[in-house]
């Protein structure tokens, strides 16, 4: 019997594929790879990260199956679904969260399913009971034992047999759910200290009954799950397990105890084993930020692959492509998940596979995604502002434009790409030499070198596009180039406000990183939003002598919540000392007078560091407009907003309203 049209156009798109990257250095990653006896394209898996776009009742959304489609349509071999619920009781996480719960879901579901296999990936969906972890909601919180998962978290109640049984129930009926709905793959959640994985370790299950005590008796939960769903879900369907590589935790399994967990689940008939590791408490170093290094857990993998048959994914900030192509090379895993960076770049896979890398968007690890899904927003990407948005496309405008954009750092390059895509004229203007704005200036940071890849593709892309782009120019020396255009976007960012204070020198903190040399041996930063404290962090590391002052109680807004687990440190071991709660009141020659709640006390400064207040740069430049029907428009800081999502997603906005 013959395939249909759609499914054999599939197959043939897959094989021009494999044919296509024989011309990608990356010969790895593009190999297909099998599990459960299954062939997969290639080796790339998009993980299971929150989006926060499912409906309130946990029902599947259009814009849910737009972002799982584009993904699949992206070249990913494998797309697990995110974090999925499985019953009303306890085992909910968050709101906007997915959920299997009912069978009310399961039509949404499978038109979720059809979205993803139809593009030619593996479909498969995570499952789990987020147990201790519950953060939503006033009902009861299910553990195996009664620990809070943190100090000031809810005392969870000690799960009865009864319970037990009632989750173990839920479980399966999700996965039935999610068989009918035609799921190719569930992955059960048994990490990152969700409910499988706290009966699992030692450090989280204090039980004495069968399901604690030993390791085999702690093993008894995860191991009746996996024969319950398996009767439940048949024999055709996959199932896998995301589970720790260590707990990162006091009193946690380390690798040599989940080396056995593995083997544990390969006997009772797991079909593929994804590697992770850590719970909440480890929140910086499960979704590492731009500060720290790449692949913590994939040695983790490589050890447990070691003692089993079943393939394994290497999990947990593999962003390099190099790195990901070494670990299927080096046999330290059989497929790679790269979360973060297929959320920026739902086309990555293919563009690694077709040799097009250089097109890649490239995920920065600012976690904007992660820390907007903690606080109960929907996730959005700061370097690719159509992610969340994947089903409007750029629509090539009807009349062509004539485009001026002022400024060449992140708002006005992402509006000049966008712009220039929807068919307009579009010229650039920079005053500096160099493109990039503030964004090249903070590329510097050694602990910030992921944005040098940014700038590069975003410079890369807007001349691709064919905009014109004048460095080193001032228009207003060339006021003739606003002359009869139809738009104008002011993209000219912000400016800091520098307070004077007598005999101290007064920097911003770009002239802080750009001029180093000229920053003194003691410093004072005043500000501690992102800017101050990552420069007050630089600073302390070039060995200067660095305060670090904000009138409020803490870091502002703007540094996220897996960036506060980590500057702090990193300010303390740089030697820098970090006052809150304190301001300026006055200055004598190289002094400041400060007061931080105990009266009066000074601080010797060679040099401050203002970093509180930023204000949009001012121009002349609207007024200098010949045009009568020309547009003016403000974008990014110049718009008085701050931060790299803003830029983007306000330069996106103005180019696609042209």
């Amino acid at each position: 019997m013959g395939l249909p049209n759609q499914r054999r156009g599939l197959q043939l798109a897959v094989i021009m594929e494999i044919l296509q990257s024989k011309n990608t250095k990356r010969r790895m990653l593009a190999q297909p790879g099998t599990v459960g006896g299954r062939v997969t394209r290639n080796r790339l898996v998009m993980g299971p990260l929150c989006t926060m776009y499912a409906a309130p009742d946990g029902s599947v959304t259009p814009q849910l199956i737009e972002y799982y489609r584009a993904r699949a349509r992206g070249g990913a071999a494998i797309v697990i679904v995110e974090i999925t619920f499985i019953d009303d009781i306890a085992s909910r996480s968050f709101h906007a969260q997915l959920g299997a719960q009912s069978d009310m879901m399961i039509p949404g579901l499978s038109e979720l399913a059809e979205a993803i296999k139809g593009e030619g990936a593996i479909a498969g969906i995570q499952i789990a009971h987020c147990g201790s972890q519950r953060v939503i909601g006033a009902g009861k919180v299910l553990a195996p034992s009664a620990i809070a998962w943190a100090d000031g978290k809810p005392l969870p109640q000690e799960m009865s047999e009864d319970d037990i049984e009632q989750v173990l129930e839920s479980f399966a009926d999700a996965a039935s759910r999610l068989a009918v709905a035609g799921f190719d793959l569930v992955e059960l959640q048994s990490a990152h200290g969700y409910l499988i994985n706290t009966f699992i370790s030692p450090a989280t299950n204090k039980r004495t009954d069968r399901y604690g005590g030993s390791p085999q008796n702690r093993m008894r939960f995860p191991l009746e799950l996996v024969s319950r769903v398996r009767a439940r879900i048949g024999g055709d369907r996959l199932i896998g397990v995301r589970m720790n590589g260590h707990d990162l935790m006091p009193d946690g399994y380390e690798t040599a105890d989940y080396c056995r967990v593995a083997t544990d689940f390969e006997a009772a008939g797991v079909d593929i084993l994804h590697i992770s590791a850590g719970t909440y408490r480890a929140m910086e170093r499960r979704v590492t930020p731009m500060y720290l290094g790449e692949a913590p857990f994939v040695d983790y993998a490589a050890e447990i692959k070691r003692f089993v048959a079943i393939p394994v994914i290497a999990a947990g900030t593999i962003h390099a492509l190099d790195t990901a192509e070494a670990v299927i090379a080096d046999g330290a895993a059989d497929f790679v998940a790269m979360s973060r960076p297929i959320f920026a770049d739902p086309e990555l896979p293919r563009k690694v596979i077709t040799g097009r890398e250089d097109e890649i968007i490239p995920c920065i690890r600012c976690n904007t995604c992660v820390s907007r899904e903690q606080a109960g927003a929907r996730s959005l990407c700061a370097v690719n502002p159509a992610t969340g948005y994947e089903g409007r496309g750029v629509e090539r405008a009807i009349t062509r434009r004539r485009v001026v954009i002022a400024g060449g750092g992140p708002a006005g390059l992402q509006s000049a790409l966008t712009a220039a895509r929807r068919g307009h004229r579009v010229t650039l203007i920079e005053r500096e030499t160099t493109l990039g704005g503030a964004l090249a200036v903070a590329a510097t940071l050694p602990f910030k070198s992921g944005l040098r890849r940014y700038l590069g593709y975003l410079c890369g892309a807007v001349e691709a596009e064919g905009v014109e782009i004048l460095t080193e120019t001032d228009i207003t020396e060339r006021a003739g180039l606003l002359a009869d255009i139809d738009d104008l976007v002011l993209a000219l960012g912000g400016q800091w406000t520098l307070p004077d204070f007598p005999g101290v020198e007064v920097i911003d903190p770009l002239s802080a990183i750009a001029a180093i040399d000229a920053v003194g041996d003691t410093v004072v930063v005043i500000g501690a939003d992102l800017a101050g404290a990552e420069t007050a962090w630089y600073l302390a590391e070039t060995g200067r002598t660095v305060t670090l002052i904000d009138p409020r109680e803490g870091f502002g807004e703007n540094v996220n919540l897996v960036s506060r687990l980590v500057i702090p440190g990193a300010l303390e071991r740089a030697g820098a000392e970090v006052f809150f709660n304190g301001s300026i009141i006055d200055s004598e020659s190289g002094v400041l007078i400060v007061d931080r709640g105990g009266g009066p006390e000074t601080i010797r400064a060679d040099t401050v560091v203002a970093a509180r207040d930023l204000e949009p740069v001012a121009s002349p430049w609207a007024e200098a407009v010949t045009g009568d029907d020309t547009r003016i428009h403000r974008i990014g800081e110049a718009a008085g907003l701050m931060g790299l999502r803003w830029a983007t997603h306000t330069g996106d906005a103005v180019a696609r309203g042209l």
